[in-house]
């Protein structure tokens, strides 16, 4: 893991061939959001904008005069929202959809991370959303027989410490590791203690240009004590699709990650071109 993501605002922003920047506009969007500047943050929107939030029980709809209370929320400093990509699909017929990555706060505390849909049309010589989706990403997880629900909160444990990284908390992220924690990355050299790994991380938490990897799937096992847990999952990263695994005891009654593996996943059919490539 060397090569640590940079958050590089023109990489993760691509560019667009019209003149109205959405990216500008974008965060523009999230500072109005979280200030709670109903002016501002309604003069993104068509006066008929209307809001889906997408849920278990269905999708929620509100008109954009009904999403005052909503505003409110974030005015108080209840609600935060922070965005961790941004991705832009320009159609170049006047229709634009942006889609958002977001993590969202209740008084500063990790809620979950979502993504929002919005759909920008132009009018006039500008750009204004119509529509906007939002709803929580909610990745597979699946346990092996015998594991009890105790996997759903080492299910929150998990994502929390991926999106510690991500929003450089970096009291909680290593808070989390056990003392004699163990971090393999991806690199032959990466093989580290926490001491090491926290000296390491260090600077790039400072820089705020850490990583954010993605759960897409994690499957759980456990010993007869349920004090021992292990895990694998499927991780959403600038690596493409890695792999994750690892392991938790419980210490004191908490729980703890000791061991964690990054591997980078490769096909067997390109098995020759990649040992080739290590030996240049």
């Amino acid at each position: 893991m060397k090569r640590v993501l940079f958050v590089c605002l023109i990489a993760l922003f691509p560019k667009v061939s019209l003149s109205f920047d959405f990216y500008q506009e974008t965060q523009n969007l999230l500072k109005n959001l979280n200030a709670g500047d109903s002016v501002a943050f309604f003069n993104h929107f068509q006066p008929d904008a209307q809001f889906h939030h997408v849920g278990e029980n269905g999708i929620e709809t509100l008109a954009l005069k009904d999403f005052s209370p909503v505003l409110r929320k974030f005015k108080s400093g209840q609600y935060r929202e922070d965005f961790t990509k941004v991705e832009v699909n320009d159609l170049e017929t006047g229709l634009v959809y942006v889609d958002v990555y977001f993590t969202f706060y209740i008084d500063n505390q990790f809620s979950f991370a979502g993504v929002d849909h919005a759909i920008w049309i132009k009018s006039a010589d500008t750009y204004k959303i119509v529509t906007l989706y939002s709803g929580a990403l909610k990745p597979k997880f699946t346990n092996s027989s015998g594991v009890s629900s105790i996997s759903n909160s080492l299910n929150e444990l998990m994502n929390k410490w991926h999106n510690d990284v991500a929003t450089f908390q970096f009291e909680s992220y290593f808070d989390f590791m056990s003392a004699d924690f163990i971090f393999l990355g991806t690199d032959p050299t990466e093989r580290w203690t926490k001491a090491e790994f926290e000296k390491f991380c260090q600077p790039y938490f400072e820089k705020k240009s850490t990583w954010d990897f993605k759960t897409n799937s994690r499957n759980w096992y456990m010993n007869e004590r349920e004090d021992i847990a292990w895990f694998e999952e499927s991780l959403d990263t600038w690596m493409e699709e890695c792999r994750g695994t690892g392991v938790l005891k419980k210490e004191n009654g908490v729980w703890k990650i000791a061991h964690y593996n990054l591997t980078v996943l490769i096909e067997n059919d390109k098995t020759d071109k990649f040992i080739k490539l290590r030996k240049k």
